[in-house]
């Protein structure tokens, strides 16, 4: 049995491990949408679509509209897993094996996420 890293691991290996909102809540996934006419990039709240739509809820193989107004364009959904430095789009079959699920953990054993990185001293001078 050989092992194969994370950051070659197929997009259908992913959504069998993080299939719903809650699974990519509790393994700390960033997702983000992209419209396909306009490009308007924005950060997705994971707990507001999970608010929203449920926890068992997926954001896989979705197309909702854009919310630009004027723009006909649809969206697709874009993520990192987590302890993978790679975007994939939300787009994928199930894989033929499925792999381990962890369980879910309740909100106050979760990781907390890394805070933003401190503004660099040279970036701070030249603002007015």
């Amino acid at each position: 049995m050989s092992y194969v890293k994370l950051e070659n691991r197929p997009a259908s290996w992913w959504r069998c491990r993080a299939a719903t909102i809650g699974q990519m809540i509790d393994q700390g996934w960033v997702v983000w949408s992209v419209c396909n006419a306009c490009f308007l990039v924005m950060p997705a709240d994971l707990d507001w679509f999970a608010f929203r739509l449920g926890d068992e809820e997926t954001l896989w193989n979705r197309h909702p509209s854009c919310r630009r107004l004027g723009c006909r364009g649809t969206i697709t959904f874009h993520g990192t897993p987590p302890a993978i430095n790679r975007c994939m789009e939300l787009r994928a079959e199930w894989a033929e094996t499925t792999p381990t699920v962890p369980p879910r953990l309740a909100p106050e054993q979760r990781e907390r996420p890394l805070p933003d990185p401190a503004q660099p001293e040279a970036s701070r001078r030249f603002r007015p």
